[in-house]
């Protein structure tokens, strides 16, 4: 049998792949055989490799597996054949995505960083397990203009912090065990804290069907499951004050169905990981979820997305829902304690049954992308049910004509990719995005007060390649209405200011 060279890792990414395609010459491996040696393994024939892409990540992986695409057979060359390298040639008709041509890779800058994938996996002999990490770093400097608002209800005064943070500092493990089993374990060290976000094991062993235990997203609202390095603003809409509180993460049983151009998943959730792990000791309050999406048009350059979700949660025996006592609110900014949005907490809270609608659609550099969001918040004792709801509706357009990634398999958009990374010897700039954001929140109703306006965001993003990205957001406050806050001299928060700046990296 021919030799072949042993990568120790047949994972890579494209660029793995290219190095994988263009080994170097083997002619002294060559001359270290004998001719009856070169005649047994030219006997023996070639050693065979089938390659699958990941569509997600792009690396070129050896076995099969959830989201992966077969780029085709490849037989190593006989080492003792003269030639200048020990290439590898397709034994059949490639896919599609085969003949796409494999480029040189570009030299890499002194921090490493540059527009391929930033991977670094190990995997055992058999290819078993294997494992990879992921990480990312959100730094922000916050400036809100009134910076000092006293409560409505008892004068306490809530200052807003100016100044610099690390909004999210993680770093996260994900890989595989075996073919069909997945497995996801991510932590966040901002606040000075350590929090625990992703921690699941998923099956996909039964197509199109994947089973994800532990902790988890819900399945609740497009711009919750579209993480943080992919949304066009620094923080999500006032749509957050209804979903964030109640239905992000939790630990819990999902079960999702997805094809190219849909998705539908439902699950059933207990409570969150603690980050600090103080809550007094009581019976966990549980909930329910599901989300539906189609995408009738979804191109490369074309989208029409359509969503629905749905979801309940019942209380805790302490009266409180995740990790806290159930409250709607939205942060002006993280590092602030002023939120102009908040009910508080709800008293003789019993559950919630929340419902929403989703629409998105790109043509070309454009995208609009909305959500409406309702829900009915009982409670016991006879006090009377609440009725809150939200919306946003927001535009962006990539100045330097790139269109937005969209998965119809997950119902959402993942991160812009520049065509041109920057690279100023080159000439080349990145890609430039303009975006701006409507948005509302009616927190006000019966005894409960959180405040009822509108505001209005404007965001400037310039992505330095795909794992880097500066972003510059603008948001203003137009009308209040019973907001549990106002200025120092009992006024109205109309007219807020916030501004924020942000370095973020990501891989």
């Amino acid at each position: 049998m021919p030799t072949t060279r042993r990568t120790g890792l047949w994972s890579a990414s494209a660029l793995g792949l290219t190095a994988l395609l263009s080994m170097p010459p083997a002619a002294e491996a060559a001359a270290e055989l004998s001719e009856a040696e070169c005649a047994t393994r030219s006997a023996a024939g070639g050693q065979r490799l089938t390659l699958y892409m990941d569509q997600a990540t792009k690396q070129i992986l050896a076995e099969p597996g959830p989201n992966r695409v077969r780029l085709g057979e490849f037989e190593a060359v006989d080492p003792c054949a003269d030639q200048a390298k020990a290439e590898y040639r397709t034994t059949e008709e490639p896919s599609s995505l085969a003949t796409v041509p494999v480029e040189a890779p570009a030299p890499r800058t002194t921090t490493g960083i540059d527009d391929k994938p930033a991977t670094l996996m190990l995997t055992d002999e058999s290819h078993s397990f294997e494992v990879g990490l992921s990480g990312r770093l959100h730094a922000d400097y916050n400036y809100e203009n009134p910076n000092d608002y006293v409560e409505r209800d008892g004068g306490a005064e809530q200052n807003a912090a100016t100044g610099t943070e690390i909004r999210r500092a993680r770093i996260g493990v994900e890989g595989t065990f075996g073919k069909d089993l997945g497995f996801m374990l991510e932590s966040d060290f901002a606040d000075n804290e350590v929090g625990v976000k992703d921690a699941f094991l998923v099956y996909s062993g039964i197509d199109p069907l994947e089973f994800t235990l532990g902790q988890q997203k819900q399945a609740i609202s497009m711009e919750l499951q579209e993480s943080s390095n992919d949304i066009m603003f620094t923080e999500r809409s006032l749509v957050n004050a209804l979903t964030g509180p109640l239905f992000d993460r939790a630990i819990g049983a999902n079960l999702k169905g997805s094809g190219h151009d849909w998705s539908a998943q439902t699950g059933a959730y207990g409570d969150t990981i603690e980050p600090n792990g103080d809550r007094v000791q009581a019976t966990e309050g549980y909930g329910a979820s599901t989300r539906l999406t189609w995408a009738p048009i979804n191109s490369e350059d074309y989208v029409i997305h359509l969503g629905t979700f749905a979801g309940v949660r019942e209380s805790a025996e302490d009266n409180g829902v995740l990790d806290g006592q159930p409250a709607y609110s939205y942060e002006n900014t993280h590092m602030s304690n002023a939120r102009i949005f908040d009910t508080g907490t709800i008293e003789n809270f019993d559950r919630v049954y929340m419902g929403g609608l989703e629409f998105a659609a790109m043509a070309g550099p454009y995208s609009i992308q909305s959500e409406y969001v309702v829900t009915q918040t009982d409670r016991s004792d006879g006090f009377d049910d609440l009725n809150y709801d939200a919306g946003y509706v927001q535009l962006g357009w990539t100045l330097t004509g790139e269109s937005r990634v969209y998965r119809g398999s997950d119902g959402e958009f993942k991160g812009l990719r520049p065509d041109e990374p920057f690279d100023l010897s080159a000439g080349t700039y990145g890609a430039v995005e303009l975006a701006g954001r409507f948005d509302y929140a009616d927190l006000n109703d019966r005894d409960v007060t959180g405040g009822e306006g509108t505001r209005a965001t404007a965001a400037l993003n310039w992505y330095l390649n795909r794992h880097v990205r500066l972003m510059a957001d603008y948001s203003r406050v137009i009308n209040t209405e019973v907001s549990p806050l106002v200025t120092q001299d009992g006024g109205s928060v109309d007219g807020a200011d916030i501004f924020t700046f942000r370095t973020q990296w990501a891989f």
